[in-house]
């Protein structure tokens, strides 16, 4: 048996690792779950920019609903990465969620660091737009990866 027939038995390495031709129903509602998933945690990233600018300019008490709500936020990215398993999307798909969780991380850490580096706090509202940025992006790919398919059975129906 050639090297080359061995190869194609099994499957590739990398995104492709994990591509299925007939997704099951759970499979299917799993990457529709993770698109919304996706909406709703862009959509919580700007309620929580709103609740800090609120902080800010009116009322120093709602600092409270704004770290209260990043606790939410930290619950919807962790849901996000698990159904990127359930979903069985590509390798990049799960690094990206486990990069937003990441962020997040770095977020908190920014806001709890001693005044006597706070330069270093000032990056907490570049990871915030850095977490926004990477799950708009990652929502796009999403959206990406289904026309994509859509393409390949279309072409593969002729």
């Amino acid at each position: 048996m050639s090297k080359l027939s061995v190869n194609r038995s099994e499957p590739e390495i990398g995104d492709h690792a994990v591509e299925i031709t007939n997704p099951s129903p759970l499979v299917i509602r799993a990457r529709l779950a993770f698109k919304a998933m996706l909406r709703i945690f862009a959509i919580g990233i700007l309620i929580q920019v709103f609740l800090a600018g609120l902080a800010l300019f009116w009322d120093s008490a709602q600092w409270v609903s704004h770290i209260g709500f990043a606790r939410l936020l930290i619950i919807v990215s962790i849901l996000i990465f698990v159904i990127s398993f359930i979903a069985r999307l590509p390798l990049s798909f799960r690094l990206r969620s486990a990069g937003l969780i990441g962020i997040i991380i770095l977020i908190a850490v920014s806001a709890k660091l001693p005044h006597e580096i706070g330069y270093l706090s000032a990056l907490h509202p570049v990871l915030a737009l850095m977490l926004f940025f990477g799950t708009v992006s990652l929502a796009r790919r999403t959206d990406a990866l289904k026309k994509e398919k859509k393409q390949e059975s279309a072409e593969q129906s002729v």
